[in-house]
């Protein structure tokens, strides 16, 4: 289990989140939403260990996030971004080859995972490309394959659909659904409409130290939406 434990965050002299404590286990697909500014992805990098809560913790089964070593939290987390800029000329077969460093892989195994990811999040016709070459919609693309090769236990994404034609979002919310039949899926969409079908739990963030929890059939109602927006939906 990923939790955060009564945190608060303060960035820039505002304080982001305040008091905030959530569980994600394995088998749920969460959706964070909320208003920009509200601390959705504050809380992802928490999450992640990037950021250190200036109160409470972040345990990741049983071991505190922060007192991990790098490569033991990426072997438990996967964080993709909200965006992110390639700065050196890799090829999209070696980007997506980097999300197995976390594990002492033999040459053969990162070989066919780096391979079955391609072929699975259908970019394998990039493979020889330099990621500088390629289009925004087709590097997510291959961050989510990255991310996806780390195969870690907890899958945390940020807006994971930036960027990305309809077609390839369908597939994409699909197969994080099926990925999250075994591990844990939390990720942050402004699409209301793709967390009400697809997300089996759901995390309002509403300002402050006020936020709402729980299953998206219980969640997703006009009031709580009203709550959400400061409006009636």
């Amino acid at each position: 289990m990923l939790t955060a434990q009564h945190i608060s965050v303060t960035l820039d002299n505002r304080r982001v989140l305040s008091d905030l404590s959530c569980a994600f286990s394995a088998g749920e697909f969460w959706g964070i939403i909320g208003q920009n500014g509200a601390g959705k992805s504050t809380l992802l990098r928490c999450l992640s260990g990037l950021i250190t809560p200036d109160v409470g913790q972040v345990m990741v089964d049983g071991e505190n996030m922060h007192q991990l070593d790098p490569l033991s939290r990426a072997q438990k987390v996967a964080y993709l971004m909200q965006e992110q800029e390639p700065s050196l000329a890799f090829s999209v077969y070696q980007a997506v080859e980097m999300g197995r460093y976390p594990w002492p892989d033999d040459p053969d195994n990162r070989h066919h995972i780096t391979e079955q990811m391609l072929q699975e999040c259908r970019i394998e016709n990039l493979q020889n490309r330099s990621i500088l070459q390629l289009s925004g919609g087709e590097r997510r693309k291959v961050e989510i394959a990255t991310c996806l090769a780390q195969n870690s236990d907890y899958l945390l994404l940020d807006e994971p659909f930036n960027h990305l034609d309809v077609v390839y979002q369908r597939f994409l919310v699909r197969k994080l659904q099926a990925i999250s039949r075994k591990k844990s899926v939390v990720m942050v969409c402004h699409d209301l409409d793709v967390v009400q079908k697809y997300c089996t739990h759901v995390l309002m963030l509403l300002g402050g130290d006020c936020y709402l929890s729980g299953d998206s059939a219980t969640m997703l109602n006009n009031a709580h939406m009203d709550k959400l927006f400061d409006e009636p939906i």
